[in-house]
């Protein structure tokens, strides 16, 4: 089950990641069977959990909070209701309030493993950097093939200078979405991003307009990487090129901003 953690809302990763576009569908937060490749199972909700969870989605967050908080104060110390507590502040964007909740779901039982990602972007948009960096690092090794947190731990090293590591995780990222239809979004983000190593590393203009091309042709609603790609064929002199991309990059901001309706 996918949640849309990028809801509707713009996050400071580039529409590659506005943070509700989680990583469920690999993590699977109502449960599910993974090939033995060292990946921790993620437990299914419980019914009432799921409920919670499906307040969560529809924007009723508020509603949400005071369930899981009674729950909680009734003496749960679930790591999936600590869980749900800070995806509700996460949806809100009430970014350091969530980082705490996912915390709290990491250290408790059962074990459960999206609360290391959603930490990891939590502490992101917190500004705490090196933190967000050991989180994504701790759910990798619960589960190592999460394409999404390959690609937050390329963006964090593309943010510092590290191209070399950079283009390592942006590579993975890549290799572990693109035959996975359900992760048409992560690869094109990720395809996104690389350009901008290729561009930072050597100026290799070609190889940077070929992935951005890439990239808004797998998910046309990138709109931001419509408009990087309109600016590199400017500086390459393909004028009409631009102005076409210019105006897909419009109608897809238009396209995304229409659906936005929280917060």
């Amino acid at each position: 089950m996918q949640l849309l953690s990028g809801t509707p809302r713009r996050s400071t990763i580039p529409h590659s990641l506005w943070i509700a576009k989680a990583v469920l569908v690999a993590s699977c937060i109502l449960g599910c069977e993974k090939p033995d490749l060292g990946v921790k199972p993620t437990p299914a909700l419980t019914k009432g959990q799921s409920q919670h969870f499906a307040l969560i989605q529809a924007g009723e967050t508020g509603p949400a909070r005071i369930r899981i908080r009674q729950q909680i104060d009734a003496g749960s110390r679930d790591s999936r209701a600590f869980f749900l507590m800070g995806l509700a502040h996460h949806w809100d964007r009430h970014y350091a309030e969530a980082a705490n909740w996912f915390e709290r779901a990491e250290t408790a039982e059962p074990l459960y493993p999206p609360a290391a990602h959603f930490s990891g972007w939590a502490l992101y948009h917190s500004g705490r950097s090196e933190e967000s960096r050991a989180a994504f690092e701790r759910h990798l090794k619960l589960v190592p093939t999460e394409g999404d947190s390959h690609f937050a731990l390329g963006v964090l090293a593309i943010e510092r200078g590290d191209l070399d590591n950079a283009e390592a995780r942006l590579r993975t990222a890549i290799e572990l979405q693109k035959e996975d239809p359900t992760r048409r979004h992560g690869h094109a983000k990720a395809l996104a991003r690389m350009s901008e190593v290729l561009e930072q590393r050597g100026g290799d203009l070609t190889g940077a307009t070929a992935l951005l091309a890439r990239a808004v042709a797998e998910d046309p609603d990138l709109y931001e990487a419509h408009f990087r790609l309109a600016r590199l064929l400017r500086r390459m002199d393909r004028i009409e090129a631009a102005e076409a991309a210019d105006l897909a990059g419009h109608e897809a901001q238009a396209r995304v901003e229409s659906k936005r309706v929280r917060p």
